[in-house]
């Protein structure tokens, strides 16, 4: 008998001790249990939610990869990774979409810059990208070179 109620003694006070069961009036109820957060960087994200720069819904379909990790409208993103994926980051700035950078294969990518902290971090482009921003954003440097255009002149006659 005793050896019963020690048993009961010590299955109460596991009851009480865990995070996931609440104890109430006599009664006991399950608590919500911990949402574990998934793993960006070996998990698709497949969450919709709106821009926190332009408003505008992202949806995961059409980016033709499974780390949607930019605005297809406005290209902006949010500062939330350490590494890409981690969600580690506690900045949480928006990050401006600055440059494009052309890699290695001819594949392109995005520069994004916090307006936050300053952190700058590269994304490649998505199938479902705006594709007026993309080379807007491309030809910037092109539109206001860093001298003159009329010196260009005497270079192309030499």
């Amino acid at each position: 008998m005793s050896q019963e109620k020690f048993d009961l003694e010590e299955a109460l006070k596991k009851l009480n001790d865990n995070p996931t069961v609440q104890k109430r009036n006599g009664t006991i109820k399950k608590k919500n249990p911990v949402k574990i957060e998934p793993d960006y960087r070996y998990e698709a994200c497949n969450d919709s939610f709106p821009c926190a720069n332009c408003g505008k819904m992202i949806l995961p379909e059409g980016a033709g990869t499974h780390h949607r990790n930019h605005c297809p409208h406005c290209l902006s993103s949010i500062h939330v990774d350490i590494e890409p994926g981690d969600r580690k980051s506690d900045c949480k700035g928006i990050m401006e979409a600055i440059s494009i950078w052309v890699k290695d294969k001819g594949e392109w990518a995005i520069i994004h810059r916090c307006k936050k902290c300053g952190k700058i971090n590269t994304n490649r482009i998505a199938a479902d990208d705006n594709p007026l921003l993309l080379m807007s954003m491309a030809v910037r440097p092109l539109a206001s070179p860093p001298f003159p255009l009329h010196l260009l002149e005497s270079f192309i006659k030499k």
